[in-house]
């Protein structure tokens, strides 16, 4: 039986519609691939050395931004979690939006609609920055802060034991020797990271 044809008749031209789902698009050419920019970029081999001897800047962790961004010098970038956003806001961090003339992007799959830098999709870290001097305050505040709190407790540490040898708490309660155990600990900005 098949389908009917109704004031069809062989040879007749096909409609718009079917005509234009039995072409193809043709192909374009986009451009070309610099073969000598492809062999400036490092490969490695198996059986070579690995990469962070050879490339030096291979060492910056994966989620270093500055992989994925160039953006001045002054600036200290950091991706913030959305969740951590809108708990406790952006604390004087900048967003890095991708249509700044100051940043170029890498990736242009990490930008999204409103023009944010994303890591790990939409709803993923958004890239922040501040300027160095700033953070470097930041740091000189909350260790001046850290400073001030440690020699609190070590100051009531002196005082209950003062309080303890002269009798304040009963005459069965004394203390032999004691030390702030943030002594015994090492301030992190004078550790090195050891790379082996």
């Amino acid at each position: 039986m098949g389908i009917p044809m109704i004031n069809r008749r062989p040879g007749m031209a096909e409609t718009s519609s079917a005509g234009e789902l039995t072409e193809a698009p043709q192909p374009k050419l986009l451009g070309s691939i610099d073969l000598d920019t492809m062999a400036r970029t490092p490969t490695f081999a198996e059986d070579g050395p690995p990469p962070w001897e050879v490339d030096k800047s291979w060492l910056k962790h994966n989620t270093d931004a500055r992989k994925f961004v160039d953006v001045p010098e002054t600036w200290e970038l950091r991706w913030l979690n959305p969740k951590t956003i809108d708990r406790a806001g952006f604390r004087d961090w900048q967003t890095v939006s991708a249509s700044d003339p100051r940043v170029t992007l890498k990736v242009p799959s990490m930008r999204d609609p409103a023009n944010l830098i994303r890591r790990g999709g939409q709803s993923g870290d958004i890239l922040c920055y501040m300027p160095k001097h700033w953070v470097e305050s930041r740091a000189k505040m909350k260790s001046e802060k850290a400073a001030k709190m440690m020699q609190s407790a070590v100051n009531r540490q002196e005082q209950f034991k003062e309080e303890a040898r002269m009798g304040h708490f009963g005459p069965h309660i004394s203390v032999g020797e004691s030390k702030h155990p943030s002594h015994t600990m090492a301030e992190g900005k004078t550790m090195e990271k050891e790379v082996t």
